[in-house]
């Protein structure tokens, strides 16, 4: 198929497998999150509420599921902009005790590129953004092709690696956008 015809990717599920922590359909105790791209803004961004299961102080989300779910945010950025990735580092600043069964913002966007990394940054906010729960960034390593095989896609090579280069090829744009 014309990688021009096809659509880039939207959604974080569309390369995992479905048992996956973060974007797993079938995965009870995962965060089923949705990781959904916005070409418009180049960031990946979408509402989510954390369910009690993540409690850390009671009424509140544990900061290790916090951290999770802004370093998956970061990383399907990164598969939405064309790249397999692992993360190298990420740190986090936690502003406010996060509530559990409140809908909430998590953002990821761009950076930078470097030759073999993706700097990125995110955040987690209340949905209209007036209040700041955690900011992060992170850099995450870019692995190459072979690495990128039945493991990590659960069946969906093929799908996952010509969505990988359609990714990259309508979306390069927005590194440039960024050094501006």
């Amino acid at each position: 198929m014309d990688p021009n015809l096809r659509e880039a990717s939207t959604h974080g599920y569309e390369i995992h497998h479905d048992t996956c922590f973060g974007c797993g359909k079938n995965n009870s105790l995962g965060l089923v999150a949705d990781f959904t791209f916005h070409d418009d803004t180049g960031e990946v961004n979408f509402p989510y509420t954390f369910k009690r299961l993540y409690n850390g102080a009671p009424g509140f989300v544990h900061g290790g599921i916090l951290s999770t779910i802004l370093d998956e945010a970061m990383g399907a950025l990164c598969f939405h902009l064309g790249y397999i990735v692992m993360t190298d580092t990420m740190s986090f600043k936690f502003h406010k005790a996060t509530p559990v069964e409140k809908e909430l913002l998590v953002r990821a966007w761009p950076i930078r590129k470097e030759k073999r990394k993706v700097l990125l940054e995110c955040e987690l906010t209340s949905l209209d953004r007036s209040l700041l729960y955690v900011k992060g960034e992170g850099a995450f390593h870019i692995l190459p092709p072979r690495f990128f095989g039945e493991k990590l896609t659960g069946g969906k090579n093929a799908l996952a690696t010509e969505l990988l280069s359609i990714n990259k090829l309508k979306r390069t744009h927005l590194f440039e956008r960024i050094a501006t």
